[in-house]
């Protein structure tokens, strides 16, 4: 088991590493530490947004609307930043504005409690307007990461990038979970969540002057864009095969991902009793599952390219409904312990979601208007993330808003998840058949 876990992780991750100490991949170092500092940022945000609502005095409905509402603002202002983005010399600049937009409003979000009453809305509003710089991140930063990074090298960037975004997820639960639980009483739970944020706003300071030693991503300054060329620019991604059929299968993926987001925590914390050590125990566990193994999908990505990879991806979150039909069957006092094992097997895959997903969606993309395509993407997904975790509580609380209809949603989930991984599964048999049965994309991108 020791040298099977060796191969899978070891011998590609260290090979990996290594490479990027040599003088002329500094840039692409930089890469791997600003992952890493992102990934400090958002895991103690996703790991601890709903415990802080639920102490500001959320109900289960409220709770949904942290993980929907916001994304409805990310929706609103992507196709803007993507054009800005696009007319800049160099997409780095939108980048670091993104994150020095994220640390201001994080940084506010630590002093709602001091609000009363209005602590939880203005929570959420802030919440709201920080998803805004965070999307705009996100497109940004994948528009300028294939400015930067010629196609050959991306799956061993990400790779590295990714697996140490995989090692913070796996110790800072650990840390976030025992101080808050280690805080007695409300109140001093809330104080923990204050400094949380402050840490976080930061980390993202310095995640700026990071970036900011990338070098590379001069592209030219572009003339504006009139309504007329965007409307053409969107007409013509419309029409580009490759991308339509990506956006469907993602949405098809996202959609189903996306529903039991705030439900899968509701399971955990009303059904399972878990708590805080509890909570980080799973993300602990799954973050550790995504680092054994994310050595074992880059090389398959090697062999195969990204789109293989995606199947197993979506097969392993078919497997997060089962775990929680299966542990919410069982006695609570064993139930957590079996939720917590078979959610770990559950993340086996899921490190080809952030890994190949990318990837994937650069290959597609035409190269004119890169942010702006990116953006379109984008919001079809963030779209998503707005309505459907919401849409999985009111659906949960329609049918029954007990035990039996919790179990039911994802029983439903369960299915459709499946018949995802179909789909991904025969967009990959189509594009062989394409490309003439070639067995790896990671060669050039398809045109």
């Amino acid at each position: 088991m020791k040298k099977c876990l060796q191969n899978f992780t070891t011998a590609s991750f260290q090979r990996n590493i290594s490479s990027f100490f040599r003088p002329e991949n500094n840039a692409l170092l930089m890469f791997a530490v600003e992952g890493m500092l992102f990934a400090i940022a958002t895991n103690i945000m996703n790991n601890n947004n709903n415990l802080f609502a639920l102490r500001l005095g959320a109900s289960d409905a409220e709770i949904s609307l942290v993980a929907s509402i916001p994304q409805f603002v990310g929706v609103i202002v992507l196709i803007p930043l993507g054009i800005l983005t696009d007319r800049m010399k160099n997409k780095r600049m939108m980048v670091s504005l993104s994150l020095m937009a994220l640390a201001l409003f994080y940084l506010f979000i630590g002093f709602v409690p001091f609000l009363g009453s209005f602590a939880f809305p203005v929570f959420i509003l802030f919440l709201c307007l920080s998803v805004g710089p965070l999307t705009g991140y996100n497109a940004s930063w994948q528009a300028y990461f294939s400015d930067v990074v010629p196609f050959e090298n991306r799956n061993r960037i990400l790779t590295v990038r990714t697996g140490g975004m995989f090692f913070f997820n796996i110790a800072l639960p650990l840390i976030t979970g025992a101080l808050l639980a280690s805080a007695s009483g409300t109140d001093s739970k809330i104080r923990m969540h204050q400094s949380f944020y402050w840490f976080i706003a930061a980390i993202l300071i310095i995640q700026v002057i990071t970036v900011r030693k990338i070098k590379g991503g001069y592209t030219g300054k572009k003339e504006s864009m009139s309504y007329a060329d965007l409307r053409i620019a969107f007409k013509e991604l419309l029409h580009h095969k490759p991308f339509v059929k990506f956006l469907g299968g993602a949405l098809f993926f996202y959609l189903f991902w996306q529903a039991d987001w705030t439900l899968y925590f509701l399971g955990q914390v009303n059904y399972l009793k878990m708590n805080e050590a509890w909570l980080s125990y799973a993300a602990i566990g799954a973050a550790l599952a995504q680092f054994l193994t994310i050595g074992f999908w880059s090389r398959l990505n090697e062999r195969k390219g990204p789109r293989f990879g995606v199947i197993f991806g979506n097969l392993g979150l078919a497997l997060c409904p089962l775990c929680m039909i299966i542990s919410t069957s069982l006695p609570i006092e064993i139930g957590p312990v079996v939720f917590l094992i078979l959610n770990t097997i559950a993340n086996l895959a899921f490190a080809t979601v952030p890994l190949n997903m990318p990837q994937y969606l650069l290959s597609v993309i035409p190269e004119n208007n890169k942010t702006l395509s990116i953006s379109i993407y984008t919001v079809f997904i963030t779209l998503s993330n707005a309505i459907m975790p919401l849409a999985g509580v009111k659906f949960y609380q329609f049918i029954g808003n007990n035990l039996s209809a919790f179990r039911r949603v994802f029983a439903i989930l369960l299915i459709l998840r499946i018949l995802s991984s179909l789909q991904w599964y025969l967009s990959y048999k189509s594009y062989k058949r394409e490309t003439g049965n070639r067995e790896t994309d990671n060669i050039k991108p398809p045109v």
